[in-house]
């Protein structure tokens, strides 16, 4: 009997863990999204900044949804590349924000 709940328990901690890696994954794609529209605002993005960065979202978005497609739950190896991604798209996010080139509202130097 304590064989069964101790599977059981250890069964339900690993799908919890896969939740919440999925939820991981959807609040750093909103939080990326909503610094691309941060830097619309500032105007630290040009147009051409923003379509090149929501298109690298999209292709994350859509990588994602392939991965699932085969199954309702990312592998660990899924979410270890859709994490790398992400966290490029970071990098390219900060990177594109302080380069020189500016949107309509940003300064132009």
């Amino acid at each position: 009997m304590n064989r069964i709940f101790i599977a059981a328990a250890i069964g339900a901690l690993a799908l919890g863990g896969v939740a919440q890696a999925d939820i991981g994954i959807d609040t750093r794609q909103a939080d990326l999204q909503r610094q691309v529209d941060a830097g619309k605002r500032s105007g630290k993005l040009s147009i051409r900044e923003r379509n090149i960065l929501n298109a690298e979202l999209r292709r994350i978005a859509n990588v994602e949804a392939e991965l699932r497609a085969r199954g309702n739950n990312l592998s660990e190896r899924d979410e270890r590349r859709i994490g790398a991604m992400l966290d490029a798209a970071q990098r390219h996010i900060r990177q594109l924000k302080q380069n020189r080139e500016r949107g309509r509202t940003g300064i132009h130097f």
